[in-house]
């Protein structure tokens, strides 16, 4: 029980100073927003030598040859995805992300950040929280508050923070039953494309 007891307050240790921490140090402008890309992939580096010093395997972390066997929930939750965010352009105020193919820097960087973002918060942050917490419901919402939390940089955060939230509850979930990290980055990447160019995520 004590040894639970002291993982746990690591890994509460290090959700504060790897995702918190930065996440502050972008929204007060300690760190220039254009270095949010760099600070990502920093901390996605901190964390994989923590899988690394953890010994996880590909497995662990839902990278697995057979990653096709779950392409049909993982294509209906995207479409339903999909269809949700076209929905809600409908019904809330948004500016379109135009022109953006004439954008290199959001080009070069959208599909890597996806696939991060879904390393960094599915891959390692979801085995961090199962090995310690035993509740799946637990370990689904404080996933999904995290994931939500790093989207206070945007600058409608009153609508995004739900938003992220809801997202990450739906991420998290669909992790969680079918481990497949290839598939919910491929997930993400469609839905965030989406969200971007119909201009839900500004950045402050």
């Amino acid at each position: 029980m004590d040894d639970i007891k002291k993982e746990r307050e690591i890994v509460w240790v290090q959700i504060l100073y790897l995702f918190l921490i930065p996440t502050l140090l972008l929204y007060f402008k300690v760190i220039p927003g254009d270095l949010r890309a760099v600070l990502l992939f920093s901390v996605a580096i901190l964390l994989l030598g923590i899988v690394k010093h953890a010994k996880w395997t590909y497995e662990d972390m839902g990278i697995h040859k057979e990653y096709m066997q779950d392409i049909i929930p993982y294509s209906i939750f995207t479409v339903a995805g999909v269809l949700f965010l076209i929905w809600l352009a409908q019904v809330v105020p948004h500016e379109p992300f135009l022109n953006w193919w004439k954008n290199i820097k959001f080009l070069l960087l959208f599909i890597p950040l996806s696939v991060i973002q879904e390393i960094v918060f599915r891959g390692v942050l979801m085995k961090m929280l199962q090995k310690v917490f035993s509740n799946p419901l637990f370990v689904i919402v404080l996933n999904s508050l995290v994931f939500a939390f790093m989207h206070v940089i945007y600058l409608n955060s009153m609508f995004v923070l739900p938003m992220t939230f809801i997202a990450g509850l739906g991420f998290a979930w669909m992790y969680y039953k079918y481990k497949n990290l290839i598939l919910i980055s491929a997930s993400h990447t469609v839905l965030n494309f989406v969200a971007m160019i119909l201009g839900f995520f500004i950045i402050r």
